[in-house]
């Protein structure tokens, strides 16, 4: 793995990053975040903030806190302190997709120090390990006394809130525990002001392997006396180790430490770890720690790095350009802990993707998200229904047994109305086979459980673990889970389709199948659309606005499913299609151009929050709308009639009956009319009924019709299509009924006027991968773009909209941020990624593969982006940032959508856009590779990886290739171990096709040659 190494690191732009907390599948994962200062961890702990074992700050406050409370390393040679990795040295920082590296020379003292972190690997308790070595420069034995440790430590049971608030009153309940091999770390009681008092057994631990005559020191005093600072350590500077451990330790009432202290003689190298994590059973810690060696942890340290080298080897991928190839990896990588690694089991619904590795995005930039790491066997964390959805888009790709799981639990996931509950909270199970298992497990077996706590609990029982948990869900059925969180945002929908997409390229035969025979449920959460006779409302200042636009029924659940005669209501994944684009169709905005934000949230950019209040409407997601209904109009039912909710037939009968006229106004308000009807009646009793098909393909082409017509209107009134709209109300009528909330009066609005927002990236963007725009119209809107201030001419990077100084703070927080700031007018990487695939999918490779060189973060200069090439950011400052020394710099680290643009590209660069199609009613393989012939190495060659399982290489002619010259697939060699099989011609067609997919072959070579596309 290609590493990225900052040298004198604490005198650099500052950054927050973090290791995986991926721990394998049977292991515990601790989240480890660090900056580069100190000696870098800044927090860790066990599943979220509440589990801190290093108290949690956000970033600024970690580049300022770190090198004083995290790691120390004091060595004193001759009676002089000497401490490691202060800001005055030039240490070094260097960052692994499985660890980091610190290392500083110090030749005055012959001493050369290197500290390594990583996450214990399938380990039944979760750690922190940090491996310290300490090398002697001097041809002689060097006697030193060594400090080293953390240098506050907190106990178990902590919450995150709680500390913030009385820390000072907390440290009553503190104790440190010394045993023979470990610190315990733990709360005398429980800390609530209840007449409830319970003791507290689980706790944290400290505990260092590999130093013969040590001893643990709890108590900071000892190092630092009553420098409450801990700059100086006062205490180790004037005694030495053997008068320290004479010393009695304050082990209450503080925030202990936990530093390891020894005196030795090193000879060439001294080599020792210590690892720090939770425990909720000491008993179990105090077996575990003295299995720990040296030997063993150096085992440990190597297995994490072949664990994250099998997690990013399904895109193992060789070029002409390694860093392009180690990018490939990285985002692999924390695109998988955005949206999860499958597992494949059996059960008795059939076979399912059991998604693990996966957590909300939340760390030291991202102080404001409640990450949670589930500490388990088989750890699968929660996500937004968006963030999870586009970062499994491309998984067919990898793990082609997945099939359509990720589609029937998204598709499940659409309400009735065609929104979705915000978070996804991954699957359980249910088990319906014999209970024939010890008492663990038949306690964890009666009620739904997840394949954690089933390995948790067979390990327990002594049961071997992967062989018990598959046993068990094989006898067992699964349930999507989901909560409906905290609003409607309008753009979730726009990433279903690209499930379809990928699923069509793998499963072109089956498409249909999946379409109109499978059926799937309605979600049903607590909160429902209100009328415009109650959102719309005039405030004191006479100014008409849209607000309290969701109403939440408090006595509903905060997740379930349409229910009738007590079993859920189900539709074909066709029907759930098309209940959402009537559902969107019909509130398209009054001039229809948008979607409107008709539910209190905007779309993508949730720094536009005002725009729902202002009646905004999104255009790119209205994009999405048209290239959906397209699609169900080109997979149209070879039915007479389609199965739907009876009011969904209802809404759909309208919207054919209601025409488009010569008033816009008039035509969104019947539609809208239609719309509120029909959520009335989703609140009766319900059943299905039939719709012809024939009305359904009226309807579709009708509705695709009139988007093209507002589409085509769109692009003659601007030079760049508007993102965002608003709506002011022209002439309002006040309604006479009572307001629902203080000081607004409801009102109907009677007319509006239409203004645009200054150009965003996200509709271009959009509009190249959704639109069926000619290649005129896709030149034209890239020169504009490029010629706009929507790009930094001095950085040639892309910025998200252009200057809203002029625009009132109504429109959103984005309004209030500065400029070059977090959504405002910055690059935000995963929208200039997502234009910039557009530019590949739209064929313009020439501007896409120019646009890479200074877009992507690989290809750019790691001291002006401030952090690791291979590691995305949220977003970078561009040059309208007032902060030149921001210029450039990413923020916000790794855990975006900017990874699942980057997958994309790589499957559109190596396969096209289908990799397999039905041809002549044959399964017919046929890559399309767009990479130029100066990306293949030496020998003319370009390696990827296929379905987690095929080396696939493109070989270049022998021949001197001609300028732009236009290659094809000459032949191709298939291989299943030592047999060969040659295919001629461009397609690999029927038996070896599906043996391709299934498979059968581990090697693939296709050669090119010239020729005519």
């Amino acid at each position: 793995m290609i590493q990225f190494t900052q040298k004198n690191y604490a005198k650099a732009r500052p950054f927050a990053s973090f290791l995986s907390g991926v721990s394998g599948e049977l292991g515990i994962p601790m989240w480890v975040f660090y900056v580069n200062r100190g000696q870098a961890i800044a927090s860790f702990g066990l599943r979220d903030k509440n589990g801190m074992i290093m108290e949690f700050y956000p970033g600024n406050l970690s580049y300022a806190y770190t090198a004083q409370s995290g790691f120390r390393t004091f060595i004193k040679v001759n009676g002089k302190v000497h401490e490691f990795f202060k800001e005055e040295s030039q240490a070094s920082l260097t960052v692994y997709a499985h660890e980091i590296v610190l290392h500083e020379v110090n030749e005055t003292l012959g001493l050369d120090v290197q500290v390594t972190y990583f996450t214990m690997p399938n380990a039944p308790i979760g750690a922190l390990v940090r491996k310290v070595v300490i090398n002697n420069l001097t041809k002689k034995p060097l006697a030193i006394e060594l400090v080293d440790g953390l240098t506050q430590l907190l106990p178990s049971g902590i919450d995150y809130g709680g500390y913030k608030a009385i820390s000072n009153l907390l440290q009553s309940w503190m104790q440190a525990d010394i045993k023979p091999h470990y610190a315990f770390y733990r709360l005398r009681a429980s800390t609530a002001d209840s007449s409830q008092v319970d003791a507290v057994h689980h706790g944290n631990y400290y505990a260092t392997i590999g130093l013969p005559n040590s001893f643990y020191s709890v108590d900071y005093k000892q190092i630092f006396l009553e420098d409450t600072s801990f700059k100086t350590p006062f205490g180790f500077q004037h005694v030495d180790v053997a008068t320290l451990k004479k010393q009695v330790q304050a082990q209450v009432n503080q925030v202990p430490s936990g530093f390891t202290v020894c005196s030795t003689t090193i000879h060439d190298r001294l080599t020792f770890y210590s690892v720090l994590g939770h425990a909720k059973d000491e008993q179990q810690l105090a077996k575990w720690i003295p299995t720990l060696t040296v030997e063993t942890l150096t085992k440990k340290q190597l297995e994490n790095e072949a664990l994250h080298r099998r997690i990013t080897s399904p895109i193992k991928t060789a070029t002409s350009r390694p860093l392009f190839d180690a990018y490939l990896e990285q985002c692999f990588l924390d695109n998988v802990l955005r949206g999860g690694m499958p597992l494949s089991f059996d059960t008795q619904s059939g076979p399912v993707s059991y998604y693990v590795f996966s957590r909300k995005h939340g760390d030291l930039e991202r102080d404001y998200n409640f990450f949670s790491l589930e500490p388990a066997y088989f750890s699968q964390g929660n996500g937004n229904f968006r963030d999870v959805l586009q970062n499994r888009r491309n998984d067919l790709f990898f793990f082609p047994e997945g099939h359509d799981v990720s589609i029937r639990q998204f598709m499940s996931l659409i309400q009735a109305d065609g929104y979705n509950p915000l978070s996804v909270e991954g699957m359980l199970f249910t088990y319906v086979g014999q209970l024939k298992y010890p008492q663990a497990l038949t306690q964890v077996l009666s009620k739904p459980f997840s394949p954690g706590m089933v390995a948790l609990a067979a390990e327990k029982d002594g049961l071997p673990i992967e062989k018990t948990v598959r046993a068990i869900l094989k006898d067992s059925t699964y349930e999507f889970k989901a909560v409906f969180g905290e609003g409607y945002w309008e753009d979730h929908f726009t990433y279903v389709y690209d499930l379809f997409e990928t699923y069509e390229a793998i499963y072109p035969d089956r498409i249909q199948i999946l379409l109109h025979e499978t059926r799937v449920p309605f979600f049903l959460s607590p909160a429902t659309i209100a009328k415009r006779s109650e959102k719309y409302v005039q405030r004191l200042d006479g100014q008409v606005r849209q607000y309290h636009a969701v109403h939440h029924d408090h006595h509903r659940p905060q997740s379930g499913w349409l229910m009738t005669e007590n079993k859920p209501l189900e539709v074909s994944i066709y029907g759930k299609l098309l209940t959402l684009v009537l559902n969107k169709y019909a509130h398209l905005d009054p001039e229809g151009f948008g979607l409107s934000y008709e539910a209190e949230k905007p779309g993508w950019n949730d720094a536009m929050n005002g725009l729902p209040g202002l009646f905004g409407s999104g255009v790119s997601e209205a994009f999405e709308l048209h290239k959906l209904i397209r699609y169900l109009l080109d997979h149209s039912p070879t039915s007479r009639s389609i199965t739907l909710l009876e009011p969904t037939v209802m809404l759909g009968k309208a919207l054919l009956n209601i025409k488009p006229t010569a008033s816009l106004f008039t035509y969104w308000d019947q539609r809208m009319q239609a719309l509120e009807t029909y959520r009335d009646q989703l609140q009766g009793t319900l059943k299905t009924s039939s719709m012809p098909v024939s009305d359904v393909l009226s309807l579709l082409t009708s509705m695709t019709r009139f988007m093209d017509e507002r589409r085509k209107v769109l692009q003659t009134h601007f030079d760049i299509l508007p993102t965002y709209l608003m709506y002011e109300a022209k002439t309002f009528e006040v309604l006479s009924s009572a307001p629902m909330h203080k000081d607004l009066k409801p009102v109907k609005v009677t007319s509006f006027i239409m203004q645009a927002l200054p150009s965003f990236l996200e509709a271009p963007a959009r509009a190249l991968s959704s639109l069926p725009l000619s290649s005129s119209e896709k030149s034209l809107l890239m020169q504009r773009v490029g010629q706009s201030d929507l790009k930094d001419k001095t950085l040639n990077i892309y910025k998200t909209s252009l200057p809203l100084a002029s625009y009132s703070l109504e429109i959103g927080r984005i309004r209030a941020f500065t400029p070059g700031w977090l959504e405002r007018e910055s690059n935000f990487l995963h929208m200039t990624y997502k234009y910039v695939l557009g530019l590949l999918k739209s064929g313009m490779k020439e501007a896409f593969f120019k646009d890479i060189e200074t877009n992507l973060t690989c290809f750019m200069n790691p001291e002006v982006y401030g952090r690791s090439p291979l590691e995305n950011s949220s977003f970078i400052a561009p040059t309208n940032n007032p902060d030149a020394k921001k210029h450039g710099q990413g923020f916000f680290a790794r855990l975006s959508g900017s990874t699942a643009e980057v997958l994309s590209m790589w499957r559109y660069l190596f396969f096209g856009q289908h990799l397999f199609t039905v041809n002549n009613q044959q399964l017919t393989f046929a890559p399309k590779l767009s990479l130029p012939p100066s990306w293949f190495n030496a020998s003319g060659e370009v390696q990827t990886t296929l379905f987690n399982a095929i080396k696939l290489t493109y070989h270049l002619p022998t021949k001197t290739l001609q300028p732009h010259a236009t290659l094809i697939v000459s032949h191709y060699e298939l291989f299943a171990g030592s047999t060969k099989k040659v295919i001629q011609g461009s397609i690999v067609q029927g038996e070896e096709a599906f043996a391709i997919r299934s498979k059968v072959f581990d090697q693939v070579h296709i050669y090119l040659k010239e020729g005519s596309p």
